[in-house]
């Protein structure tokens, strides 16, 4: 018996050992298909990149390209945070339409936005100059 069960663990590591090998195999395979893969990615991304510009990006534009679209993520999920803040806490339900519009429509609510304080600003600026005005008279 105990050269049977020998042989049949001898056999069952000659298994094991191929299988590992041919997992080893295959997870190669797949790394280099999935490289080349993102390498074709790469390039068509670039190539449309040159497209929209009208010319290839130097390796600095495209760096600073790639900087601003990080800078947009994290811009974008931190008002995505203050708006989820925003909805969950009653008292800051005022400031929530500024989050969703700074979300939805950047340029346009940073244009209101300026334009309501500037107008705020002339109205306490004229406030401030009728009260000097009244208390010289």
């Amino acid at each position: 018996m105990s050269r049977l069960r020998h042989g049949m663990r001898r056999t069952v590591l000659v298994g094991a050992t191929l299988l590992r090998d041919a997992r080893a195999g295959v997870q190669d395979a797949v790394a280099e298909l999935s490289a080349a893969h993102q390498t074709s990615a790469a390039i068509e991304r670039e190539l449309d990149q040159a497209r929209q510009q009208g010319r290839w990006l130097s390796d600095d534009e495209r760096a600073e390209l790639i900087l601003q679209e990080q800078k947009r993520r994290q811009q974008r999920r931190s008002l995505f945070l203050l708006a989820a803040v925003s909805l969950l806490i009653p008292p800051l339900w005022p400031l929530l339409p500024i989050w969703v519009g700074l979300l939805w429509w950047p340029v346009t609510t940073r244009r209101l936005l300026v334009a309501l304080l500037a107008g705020a600003g002339v109205i306490v600026a004229s406030l401030v100059v009728l009260v000097v005005w009244l208390l010289l008279r």
